[in-house]
């Protein structure tokens, strides 16, 4: 499951124990600017998928289900 392997490098990368599927990433903290650019690296190479730009935008990337509800629109793609 996407949410299970995005949950695993966010904590491993920041050390947080307590991400949920809902935790607002930048909101909270966790995810800068330069860290958002490393996730979108993530998110292409370990789910093998090319984003678009227009695909690269805060709303997607606010939360583990939303990255991975991009992840799972793009491979189906739409």
């Amino acid at each position: 499951m996407e949410e299970e392997k995005i949950i695993a490098f966010l904590q491993e990368k920041t050390s947080q124990g307590e991400l949920t599927y809902d935790t607002e990433l930048m909101k909270s903290g966790l995810v800068n600017s330069l860290f958002a650019l490393e996730i979108v690296m993530f998110v292409e190479k370990t789910f093998q998928i090319k984003l678009k730009r227009k695909d690269i935008k805060p709303e997607n990337f606010s939360t583990v289900r939303r990255i991975a509800e991009l992840v799972r629109r793009v491979k189906e793609g739409k």
